[in-house]
């Protein structure tokens, strides 16, 4: 099936479920398993950070040693050779830190693009139920800033972590060596922190996926009022628009406050026990010196106060981008959930079909949105080349009788059949290639009129597309416009006029060549006079196809081999239009009515 217009229809029961990160573990396995195809990367990354903690570990010490065997000694020859040594070690480590850094940005570029892919990949399979019930602004929240949030960890905190677990390491071995009694007081202080740390962070992770909740409503709010900006003016809704919006953004903004907030008081705590430590280390380093204890010198305590600002240096960065670490998991959550969002799958017996003769039946059909009765035993037939009109008020339930002709949902109860196979059995590829619809709001795309209209056919040459919006009678507009068929047309084409789009969109259901068309009010936008014209060319476009023409003009369809009457989801009447009208039943009081 194509389907030439981005609009739906069925219910719209907006989805708004906040993610708890309550399986944070889980999603930074998921996560690993995105960065894993670039271990080898990432292994030079381990190799190139061991190099520069190791550097750092020694230029550190050779600081101590000056302090105790240059400095006080006045050995000022000897002191210059190890500045010029410690210039190059640093240099170097300068470099290495550098390509880490380097490498570390490539792959979390890679891995963003990766989840990107997959998250519209899975977007593009989805049934129409998904959509009916998810806010269009929250979907493209996490398509975009939920996906760049992640980005932006593993650009920043995973360095951190990557880098700062081997630094701890090394620091810490170091410290141990140098004085197992200042090391005591380096990790109680590390202790306390992480104990700290580890209470605010329960606090901080729902605050942040309660945040990416409501910038997904914030984003939907944006989206409707931009799209619907004309409607917004047009009935002085501008003031509720604006309360509305102020609502939203209100409660946006406070819960991004409270997340803000929670984490920041983790960095200032932090860096208070840091300063503790190293008065308390100074202070024990001091009596130890004066005192005549052991073998802490000047140049020890020096030392091990550069070993604890690179020991504790990692963690620090880590806990003041705690706000970004939990901010990323709460994103990555929202993004997984639509990435396992359940795709269409065809059925395990669904047969290949490449051609049909157009048979079409609906045997014993019904079907419900979210337990609301639509149709109730349906049954109609349609035989090849026939004409079928759906009549009936708005709401009746026409339109999804075509939704399950082209098995966009999940048929509940009964068959529909085409050429005698059921649709559900029948592989949607096939199934989609062999079913035309034209819907009544055409959808552009931001292409060419070119290849709007050659969207029908992909494989269409630019002479097909041009025969094809002739039979439209769409060749004559496009030709006045300056570029003609190479016109860009701009977001859902807004230079052109509705009947204009509508025509682009009447043309791609002339060279898409399907053997089933479904017209769903097709020329409901167009004014009288081209509708004369575009129903001269239907004609033409419906020879030896099976047609199904929803339509509300009834003037439109008295020519149909079979006029099927429906309200509230059942079939009450049958015929053709002048049965119908004998029988002066439901039929011949709407059409009367229209004509009274």
């Amino acid at each position: 099936m194509l389907i030439l217009d981005m609009h739906r229809r069925g219910p719209r029961n907006i989805h708004r479920q906040k993610v708890s990160l309550n399986n944070w573990q889980e999603t930074i396995k998921r996560m690993w398993n995105y960065l894993k195809v670039y271990r080898w990367k990432l292994a030079i990354v381990f190799g190139l950070t061991t190099v520069t903690t190791a550097v750092t570990i020694i230029g550190n010490r050779m600081n101590g040693i000056v302090v105790d065997q240059y400095i006080d000694k006045n050995r000022l020859k000897a002191l210059i050779y190890v500045c010029i040594f410690l210039t190059i070690i640093y240099l170097i480590s300068s470099v290495f830190t550098y390509f880490q850094n380097s490498i570390i940005i490539k792959v979390a570029q890679a891995t963003s693009n990766q989840i990107r892919q997959d998250v519209f990949a899975n977007l593009q399979r989805l049934p129409m139920k998904f959509f009916d019930t998810h806010d269009n602004g929250d979907v493209m929240s996490r398509l975009t800033n939920d996906v760049d949030n992640i980005n932006t960890a593993l650009m920043q905190t995973f360095v951190q972590l990557f880098t700062g677990v081997i630094s701890v390491l090394g620091m810490g071995l170091a410290m141990l060596i140098l004085s197992p009694t200042l090391t005591v007081i380096a990790l109680l202080s590390t202790v306390a922190t992480y104990l700290f740390s580890k209470g605010i962070s329960k606090l901080t992770q729902r605050a942040f996926s309660t945040q990416q909740s409501s910038l997904g409503e914030l984003n939907t709010q944006i989206e409707e009022t931009v799209s619907g900006k004309q409607l917004v003016q047009l009935f002085n809704h501008t003031e509720t628009t604006l309360n509305k919006f102020d609502q939203v953004n209100a409660q946006y903004t406070k819960s991004a406050f409270k997340a803000q907030a929670l984490s920041s008081i983790i960095g200032p705590f932090n860096n208070m026990t840091n300063n503790i430590a190293y008065l308390l280390i100074t202070a024990v380093g001091a009596i130890s010196i004066i005192g005549g204890y052991g073998k802490i010198t000047v140049g020890v305590i020096f030392t091990f106060l550069i070993y604890l600002r690179n020991f504790t240096g990692p963690i620090n960065n880590v806990l003041n981008l705690i706000n970004t670490l939990q901010l990323s998991l709460a994103s990555a959550e929202r993004v997984f959930e639509l990435i396992d969002e359940r795709p269409e799958i065809d059925d395990s017996q669904a047969i290949a079909m490449k051609q049909s003769t157009g048979y079409v039946s609906f045997e014993h059909v019904s079907f419900a949105y979210d337990q609301t009765p639509i149709l109730k035993n349906i049954s109609l037939t349609a035989n090849p080349g026939e004409v079928v009109a759906l009549v009936g008020p708005t709401g009746a339930g026409k339109t999804t009788i075509m939704n399950l002709l082209t098995n966009l949902y999940p048929l509940q109860k009964g068959r529909v059949l085409l050429d005698g196979h059921d649709v559900t059995k029948i592989r949607r590829h096939d199934l989609r290639k062999l079913v035309t619809v034209v819907q009544q709001e055409s959808f552009l795309f931001n292409l060419s009129i070119l290849e709007n209209i050659r969207l029908g056919r992909p494989n269409a040459s630019d002479e097909d597309v041009k025969k094809a919006a002739k039979r439209a009678n769409a060749d004559k507009f496009i030709n006045q416009l300056p570029d003609g068929y190479e016109t860009i047309l701009s977001e859902n084409a807004s230079q052109l006029s509705q009947g204009q789009r509508q025509l682009l969109s009447i043309a791609r259901a002339f060279i898409a060549e399907s053997p089933v068309l479904v017209l769903d009010e097709a020329t409901a936008s167009i004014d009288s006079q081209t509708e004369l014209d575009v129903q001269k060319a239907m004609t033409n476009l419906m020879e030896k196809k099976t047609s199904f023409v929803i339509a509300h003009r009834l003037s439109t369809i008295k020519n149909a081999d079979q006029i099927v009457v429906i309200n509230h989801g059942e079939v009450i009447e049958k015929g053709t239009h002048q049965e119908l009208l004998m029988k002066n039943g439901f039929y011949a009081k709407l059409y009367n009515s229209q004509f009274s």
